[in-house]
């Protein structure tokens, strides 16, 4: 992620990131990720420089090595978050996953459970075969920092 500047002052920021993959047919994974951040943050004047209170998730997805799932229902895929620049986020207090098998048209909404500060969804590929799919999370923390990321392609259904 590049450097950016924050401002100095107490308060509510949002932050929009696009990436796309051009030109490349090496791996046709995750062609693009949007990430939408929200966070509150306040300059800490002890530190010449400081992590901004963002979250970036991390998907435990049971794939096979070739990023592929299993044409099965009752996959799990576990939702964590990371910080920026050295941040430990505070536990999730919120846990979404939508999920689409047609770029986005349409989303199915992941069953989640949380314990621990973690999340699990459960997701059902029955009768998906060959399908891609792009899941679309959103993660809060104890602070009320969220993060709403939409990964197309991340998977295929084999």
């Amino acid at each position: 992620m590049p450097d950016f500047a924050v401002p100095a002052d107490e308060g509510r920021y949002s932050l929009e990131q696009n990436v796309m993959k051009l030109g490349s047919r090496v791996r046709e994974r995750s062609p693009s990720v949007k990430s939408v951040w929200e966070f509150t943050s306040k300059r800490d004047a002890s530190v010449y420089s400081q992590g901004i209170p963002i979250l970036f998730p991390r998907y435990d997805l049971p794939e096979d090595g070739l990023t592929t799932l299993a044409a099965t229902d009752g996959r799990h895929i576990g939702l964590t978050a990371t910080g920026h620049a050295g941040h430990t986020p505070a536990a999730l207090t919120s846990a979404t996953l939508a999920y689409s098998h047609d770029g986005g048209t349409t989303w199915t909404e992941a069953q989640v459970s949380q314990q621990g500060g973690h999340g699990s969804a459960t997701v059902n590929h029955a009768g998906a075969t060959g399908e891609q799919v792009t899941p679309r999370t959103q993660l809060t923390d104890a602070h009320g920092n969220s993060v709403t990321q939409t990964v197309v392609r991340a998977y295929d259904v084999r």
